[in-house]
């Protein structure tokens, strides 16, 4: 039956007329602007057809729609498209480990199913998850030998998995000692770059699992290995009030040393900064504790004198493995100082907590998201720019930053969104190899042919030589 409804799928893309977008334009060649001077100015352009791929006239990169219209059916099984079809965050990865599958979100009135899984290089719609994947909050799994499988926690925080989501079947699972809270991480997590360890929380507490124990540590799985839970203490966040601590985010870093806890805003009186972050360390045991930072690094306000753990503030952060620095765990985003003069976008070391400014301030538009997900592509972070300052460097551009701090980037194009809602900021995300970027848009600013404002769609700037870059692999489930 699997089998059938992807056929069906397919069917019906060809019965609407509609060509994947590998078989065209397969020649065109992408050179990414590398000026980080120019101001430049939106173009109004058309809304992009689906699966059409156009090429930007001045960024000179493929631009191509691979959510349609809502109320376009999709096939009889997989139901239609509805008004809110995106990727999920600009720090989840949509693209499997291979780039050869894609998840997006399909909301909204009229849509049947949600997420949807798509081929990784034609974009078409092929299944929905299996019937019995309790896929609440999920990763794909970053390693390729696994590339089929995803790593989530149930929608009722007991149970973290692995799931095959080609062959329907759970691979791995582990019972968790305290219901999470919105699966891993609270929603913004992600699992080390082996996929081998990941940080589960709540509102008080978090818990390391081992999801791939090694020897000397532990026999391999199936042996359950979760380390013993810490309970965060009291952390002054609010003037007044020394156990104001709420937990906004928290992740893993990618080699699995440390953990970065995002404290929430909850207030608009947080002190210096609401946007604070405090590293722990994770030791061979599973045991976790507070970091020390050296007393030099660069922190803020109040947070100055704080070395046990506090970090520089930053906004939207994402964490990488920085490979001009012996592969050190990084943490970067937007300055969050008030006052402070460095660039918008900053990288903080998080062994020792020292800060490199990774852009120039000058003339430089606001920071919005930012994401490493490209972890194939190492060096490089990118980065969502606030649009809403015509004359800025970067204004509503999607932009790649080099992380050694020289300030060379690579300028990809504005998003064309109004983002005056949180499901239409772009919140771009790029694929593993860092060669595509997938980002939302309402097209409904910079526009000759707009979109609605209440539509939200997925769209994907493309860089590679070819569109046949990417090999396809078998995405037919068993019967």
């Amino acid at each position: 039956m699997r089998l059938s409804l992807r056929r069906a799928a397919v069917f019906v893309f060809m019965l609407c007329g509609v060509t994947p977008a590998r078989a065209q334009d397969a020649s065109h060649r992408a050179a990414p602007l590398t000026d980080p001077d120019r101001v430049i100015d939106m173009q109004p352009a058309a809304l992009p057809r689906y699966l059409e791929p156009v090429v930007d006239p001045v960024y000179g990169v493929r631009r191509i729609h691979i959510s349609a219209e809502p109320g376009r059916e999709i096939s009889p099984a997989l139901g239609a498209w509805g008004p809110d079809a995106r990727h999920v965050y600009s720090k989840q990865q949509p693209w499997n480990a291979t780039g050869t599958l894609l998840t997006i979100e399909n909301r909204g009135a009229g849509a049947k199913h949600s997420p949807l899984i798509l081929d990784g290089a034609t974009y078409q719609p092929l299944y929905t998850p299996c019937s019995d994947y309790d896929h609440w909050d999920y990763r794909w799994h970053p390693n390729a030998a696994h590339a089929n499988e995803q790593i989530a926690v149930n929608k009722a925080g007991t149970e973290l998995m692995w799931f095959d989501v080609m062959n329907c079947r759970k691979t791995r699972s582990w019972t968790l000692p305290f219901p999470a809270d919105y699966g891993i991480g609270c929603g913004e997590g992600n699992v080390s770059a082996d996929g081998r360890y990941v940080v589960i929380s709540d509102s008080a507490r978090m818990v390391v699992v081992d999801m791939d124990p090694q020897a000397p540590n532990a026999p391999a799985y199936p042996f359950q290995r979760i380390g013993p839970v810490y309970t965060f203490e009291p952390c002054s966040l609010k003037v007044g009030e020394p156990r104001f601590c709420p937990n906004g985010n928290i992740s893993i870093s990618p080699s699995g040393r440390y953990i970065d806890v995002k404290f929430a805003q909850g207030s608009e009186n947080c002190d210096t900064t609401c946007d604070m972050h405090r590293i722990f360390e994770v030791d061979s045991g599973l045991v976790i504790r507070p970091h020390d930072m050296a007393s030099s690094s660069l922190r803020c306000g109040s947070f100055a004198l704080r070395p046990n753990g506090w970090v520089f503030p930053l906004k939207h952060a994402d964490m990488a493995l920085d490979p001009f620095d012996h592969n050190e765990d990084v943490l970067m985003g937007g300055r969050a100082c008030p006052g402070s003069r460095i660039g918008h976008v900053v990288k903080v070391r998080l062994r020792d907590g020292k800060v490199t400014a990774l852009t120039d301030p000058t003339n430089e538009a606001s920071y919005m998201h930012g994401s490493a997900r490209a972890t194939g592509r190492p060096g490089w972070f990118y980065v969502t720019y606030a649009r809403g300052t015509p004359g800025k460097r970067f204004d509503g551009e999607i932009v790649a930053l080099k992380m050694d701090g020289s300030g060379t980037v690579e300028r990809y194009g504005h998003y064309h969104s109004t983002a005056s809602t949180y499901r239409s900021q772009a919140q771009a995300v790029p694929s593993p190899d860092g060669r595509r970027i997938l980002f939302a848009s309402d097209w409904a600013e910079g526009c000759t042919d707009c979109g609605d404002k209440k539509v939200f769609a997925d769209y994907l700037i493309d860089t590679r030589d070819s569109l046949e870059a990417v090999p396809p692999q078998s995405s037919k489930r068993p019967r």
